[in-house]
């Protein structure tokens, strides 16, 4: 059955690249995971480290004072008295030498989470990787929900809208804690906030994932896709067609912190500055400095 070959050979792609795209975002989960319990080590450590400093700044403090305790150095003992500032001088390299380890272990635990933060970019950026993998699928069941003025070819949006009023916090190549660029724009948003569609598009996916809230992903006409990331909530699933404009979730209620919205354009799999196609009227509110 010849007119067969072509899906066959386009789901054994699909199915491979699934298998490949899941074993780097397994990888990255597993460094993420390493550094975070690396570092709650070094946090616990150096907590009882400090514990054990301040109890023997409180020690050295009570002998400073005039007259020293009766139970730290009689001043009628000249011997314990002497033994008392020899026990000083012995202390004070020790301190010194803790005080080195302490500001080593603190920048350990700074760099831990420079390595986390990135591997935690990387994993959002597998993760989203992979729920596109798993959309390709065979041309007789990819026609279904056709894009109108979506003939294959790669062309860019007419215009983007801002999925929610608020400020940016991070534009399209800002510098990220830890290194690297920033592949999208953050939008601090309003507590439990509405999220509208940036572009007409189809829902090819939608979920949870770890650290990045709901994300959702829309296949524009032209082959782009968009990535919303940070939602609490959507009101739409895989395969719907989404008008622009049309509300597709919400924040969190961002009790502690205002709620951020991630929004990422991507074309042929790289990400690309939104901004570009996102003018005047877009609701986007200046950088937070």
């Amino acid at each position: 059955m010849p007119s067969l070959r072509p899906a066959l050979v386009i789901g054994a792609l699909a199915s491979l690249a699934v298998g490949i795209v899941a074993v780097a975002a397994a990888s990255e989960r597993d460094k993420l995971q390493s550094l975070n319990v690396r570092e709650t080590v070094l946090t616990a450590e150096q907590g009882r480290n400090l514990n054990r400093l301040a109890r023997l700044l409180t020690v050295l403090e009570q002998f400073r004072r005039d007259p020293p305790p009766a139970l730290l150095v009689s001043p009628d003992d000249a011997v314990s008295a002497v033994r008392a500032a020899i026990l000083v001088k012995a202390i004070t390299p020790e301190l010194q030498r803790r005080a080195r380890f302490y500001a080593a272990e603190a920048g350990e635990i700074a760099r831990q989470r420079r390595l986390a933060a990135v591997a935690s970019e990387a994993l959002f950026t597998s993760d989203s990787q992979l729920a596109e993998a798993r959309l390709v699928q065979p041309p007789g069941q990819r026609d279904q929900n056709p894009l109108p003025d979506d003939n294959g070819e790669v062309s860019p949006p007419k215009a983007l809208t801002a999925p929610a009023d608020g400020p940016v916090t991070r534009r399209f190549g800002q510098a990220v804690p830890g290194g690297g660029k920033a592949n999208g724009l953050t939008i601090q948003t309003a507590s439990g906030a509405k999220v509208a569609a940036p572009d007409a598009g189809l829902v090819q996916y939608v979920g949870p994932v770890k650290g990045w809230g709901v994300i959702l992903i829309l296949r524009l006409a032209g082959g782009y896709h968009l990535v919303l990331a940070g939602l609490d909530r959507t009101n739409v699933g895989v395969g719907q067609s989404v008008a622009v404009g049309a509300p597709v979730g919400w924040m969190a209620d961002g009790r502690q912190s205002p709620p951020e919205l991630y929004l990422e354009l991507r074309e042929r799999g790289a990400p690309v500055d939104p901004e570009r196609w996102m003018k005047g009227g877009t609701g986007l509110r200046p950088t937070v400095g």
